[in-house]
């Protein structure tokens, strides 16, 4: 156990700390009652009673936050009922208070490590959010298809089945709606939303059988307070059945006159929903048919740009004499559009950039093969520059000044006006106390780049070499 007031290990049996004499019965008591809590939710999460867990174990945690096994359980019952959000952040917290010897890190690893998982759990997140604006929106089909999905990319989702069931109530699709809770009620048993809706479908049948009921009792029972007369036979009435005839002729006009503009406007109400998903999914596409066209505008520039780099090359005749002259150009143009073809930050260009430095374009015989060359070199030899540059600047900061000089100096070999790279060579060599070098360098910095944000810690870094 660790003492509260100094941080120090202390033993269990102890009632007051060795180091600074604080008195531990109350904290004892404390982490106590937050074991207690956590036994007490353990239990409950073993008989799938998720909600009286989560209540539990709140209350552990309230008592000793650093309780990292009430907290890793919480994390798990949240990843029960589909809340992947709250469980990494349960996780992450215990991993933080317990960093070593944590079952939290195996947790977050398992859902991290497949990230086809991991994404569809995301989508599930997403779409249950669209779903949850179409139904506000009143949209009940385009937030049951949603929600159908959100539901096959996570089974244990609880909110999508409270919400699919809501929706179908409303829509007075009761079997639907009580298939969806008892679903939900076989994640969570306790959990008071899907019983409050379930009670809400148990009371409907129910108070309407009763109603029915009471007025067939009503309607049957013969009364006991009329006067019980002597028989005769009536004489038929024709009065009776002719003002039957005029009171259903009346009914029916006054049913026509109030019933026709309701269905009228319903009709006019169902237009206007149409109209309004429609409007939805018209702008759900068009915003797909515009990723589309700029995708579509990518692809159609690198094309472009490889075909005008493939025309170069079939324009570059090779000479009789040595054929294999053109031989290191044509695979380094080769590689380069096999990489454009990748996203950027995935292009590997440094091997390209070698077999281009190795090339003696003083025995080229065609302008063109010159020009492909010179294109190549200025495309990729200042990317390869900062690449190098990043790595060296790298090196630099670990304290690795050797290894930082060799990297440097091939990103200033690639392009002479990487200042970076230049001044970071001279604070190499300074670190090294190799004073020369450092001055040459110092001085291109001072000379050739007076405007660049190099200039002033140049000249003073200079001008310290100069006073020793």
């Amino acid at each position: 156990m660790v003492c509260p007031n100094c941080q120090k290990n202390i033993s269990g049996n102890k009632k007051s700390c060795n180091h600074c004499g604080q008195d531990l019965t109350l904290y004892k008591k404390v982490l106590m009652a937050s074991n207690m809590y956590y036994n007490n939710g353990l239990a409950r999460a073993k008989v799938r009673d998720l909600s009286g867990a989560i209540t539990a174990l709140k209350k552990s945690l309230e008592l000793n936050k650093a309780n990292t096994d009430a907290r890793n359980l919480l994390g798990l019952i949240y990843f029960e009922m589909g809340e992947t959000v709250a469980a990494l952040s349960e996780w992450v917290i215990s991993k933080h208070f317990k960093p070593d010897d944590n079952d939290a890190e195996r947790y977050i690893n398992a859902v991290q490590e497949n990230p086809t998982k991991l994404d569809g759990l995301n989508q599930a997140i997403k779409r249950y959010n669209n779903a949850l604006v179409f139904a506000k929106q009143g949209s009940d089909d385009l937030a049951t298809i949603q929600l159908k999905r959100v539901i096959s990319l996570n089974p244990h989702f609880l909110r999508a089945y409270h919400l699919l069931a809501l929706i179908y109530m409303k829509n007075q699709d009761k079997e639907r709606a009580k298939k969806c809770l008892l679903k939900a009620a076989k994640i969570d048993v306790s959990n008071t939303t899907t019983l409050k809706y379930l009670r809400e479908l148990e009371a409907q049948p129910s108070l309407t059988r009763s109603t029915e009921t009471s007025s067939n009792i009503d309607n049957n029972q013969p009364s006991t307070i009329m006067p019980i007369s002597s028989y005769r036979e009536d004489k038929p009435n024709v009065m009776a059945f002719v003002n039957l005839v005029i009171g259903v002729i009346i009914g029916l006009s006054v049913s026509l006159f109030l019933l026709i503009p309701s269905i009228k406007n319903n009709e006019v109400s169902n237009k206007n929903k149409d109209v309004v998903d429609y409007s939805e999914k018209l702008a759900a596409l068009e915003e797909k048919d515009t990723a589309i066209a700029k995708l579509q505008d990518e692809k159609a520039q690198l094309q472009l740009k490889l075909d005008a780099l493939q025309q170069e090359l079939d324009s570059i005749e090779e000479p009789n004499n040595n054929p294999q002259l053109y031989d290191p150009l044509f695979e380094a143009s080769s590689l380069y559009m096999n990489e454009l073809t990748k996203r950027e930050r995935d292009r590997e260009l440094l091997d390209i950039a070698e077999i281009l430095s190795t090339i003696d374009t003083s025995q080229f015989e065609s302008e063109e093969s010159l020009q492909l060359y010179e294109r190549l070199t200025q495309e990729i030899f200042p990317i390869v520059s900062d690449q190098l540059y990043d790595e060296g600047h790298d090196l630099y900061s670990a304290g690795k000044y050797e290894e930082a000089l060799e990297t440097l100096n091939m990103s200033y070999n690639y392009n002479s006006d990487n200042v970076d790279a230049i001044y970071f060579i001279a604070r190499s060599y300074h670190r090294l106390e190799d004073y020369e070098n450092a001055r040459v360098y110092y001085e291109i910095v001072i000379n050739d780049f007076s405007d660049s944000r190099r200039f002033n810690d140049a000249k003073q870094f200079l001008n310290s070499i100069s006073e020793d």
